[in-house]
């Protein structure tokens, strides 16, 4: 079987940057995987279908595809903590879900990566202040105070002392931005703001995704819809999965496993393992017992900002159908760079995160461009990695 027109749906992670980022990124990443796959993917410009969602035209000789952004990036700006004010607040959120709670103890069963992510601004946090501190109270005793006059020099002391340590807290902050410590903070304390129900707007978002996705199925034109999620947007996807396949009672529109889910990097434990979580799960046990949805989970053990290989419906206590529930898969990234490359990629932690949407050295089972714009069925896809 050949596809001839399929409809792709991206569901970003937690990203303030918009559709313009990621149409530049896969322009950019589908011409360079080219030499690779031997794909010539044509990509159109992008256009805004609605106020959050804009989508572009990949055409290759076989294959023409509709690829759609579904955006919450205003969400996300929204809850993007910036000064220390807001950050001290999302450290405290993240220590009270998840430390205080005891619910670090079942993270560290599920992933003990993700147990060192969650602890590392934390750390950064504490050490920042330490040091800043330090520095602040040292720094300005060695200057020649003794000179000044009597009773000046305390207050010219302390007064210098308190500039240092928040012009050093405002470079570690700084510092801390450049090394994606904060964004980790800000994706604990964005979970467990949800887990509770305090993410306005989000439910409305996902259900105007659902929408989209429902349509798309009922469009028989369509020879594959495939639905794709990165990080903390395998969260959102579960939601609007859930509730666009509920609005489809016709079993011929999913034949030949026409409807795919493919979640890559996925932390949905982050909101499935809190005790308040109820909708979530249930869309989650939804999921895990539909045998209509074709889902492939792509999750690496060198990624650490997710839960590698870890079953997203039963690790939280759910059941799953035989039939039904994520194919547990790994993009084999190490397979797909020269040694020389990848090893300076596994430095690049940030980068590795996002190295699933990202073009490769050599051919492999893992291709984005090919799931998405290729002739292939992602059904045939997966005979192939199984």
């Amino acid at each position: 079987m050949t596809v001839k027109q399929r409809q792709v749906f991206y569901i970003h992670g937690f990203d303030p940057r918009g559709p313009g980022h990621y149409h530049s990124l896969y322009r950019t990443q589908s011409a360079r995987q080219s030499a690779v796959n031997g794909l010539d993917i044509a990509v159109s410009r992008r256009r805004r279908r609605s106020a959050h969602s804009h989508h572009w035209q990949l055409h290759t000789h076989h294959t023409r595809t509709d690829y759609c952004y579904l955006g919450w990036d205003d969400i996300i700006r929204r809850h993007w903590a910036k000064g220390w004010f807001d950050i001290l607040g999302d450290l405290g959120c993240f220590l009270w879900a998840y430390v205080l709670s005891g619910r670090v103890i079942a993270f560290a069963r599920a992933s003990h990566k993700q147990l060192i992510a969650g602890f590392y601004p934390a750390i950064y946090i504490l050490l920042s202040v330490v040091f800043s501190a330090w520095l602040a109270w040292r720094l300005p005793a060695l200057l020649p105070w003794h000179a000044l006059p009597a009773g000046a020099a305390l207050p010219g002391q302390a007064a210098l002392g308190l500039a240092l340590f928040w012009l050093l807290m405002q470079g570690a902050r700084r510092l801390g931005n450049r090394l994606a410590v904060f964004w980790l903070l800000r994706i604990y304390a964005f979970s467990a703001k949800w887990a509770k129900g305090g993410i306005p707007g989000l439910e409305t978002r996902a259900a105007r995704f659902a929408d989209d996705i429902a349509n798309a199925i009922r469009n028989t034109d369509n020879d594959e819809i495939l639905v794709v999620a990165h990080s903390v947007g395998t969260m959102v996807v579960i939601p609007a999965m859930a509730a666009a396949l509920a609005r489809i009672t016709d079993p011929a529109l999913f034949a030949n496993k026409r409807v795919v889910l493919i979640t890559l990097g996925e932390c949905i434990p982050l909101i499935s393992f809190q005790p308040r979580a109820h909708e979530f799960r249930q869309a989650l046990q939804q999921l895990g017992q539909d045998p209509r949805l074709l889902w492939l989970d792509y999750t690496a053990p060198t990624d650490g900002a997710c839960f590698p290989l870890l079953d997203p419906v039963t690790s939280c206590g759910l059941n799953r159908a035989p039939n039904a529930g994520p194919h547990l898969l790994s993009p084999r990234f190490f397979t797909l760079y020269e040694a020389g490359h990848y090893k300076k990629l596994r430095r690049a932690w940030y980068t590795m995160h996002f190295l699933y949407l990202m073009a490769a050295d050599k051919p492999g089972r893992y291709d984005y461009f090919a799931f998405t714009a290729g002739p292939r069925p992602i059904a045939q896809h997966l005979e192939t990695q199984l």
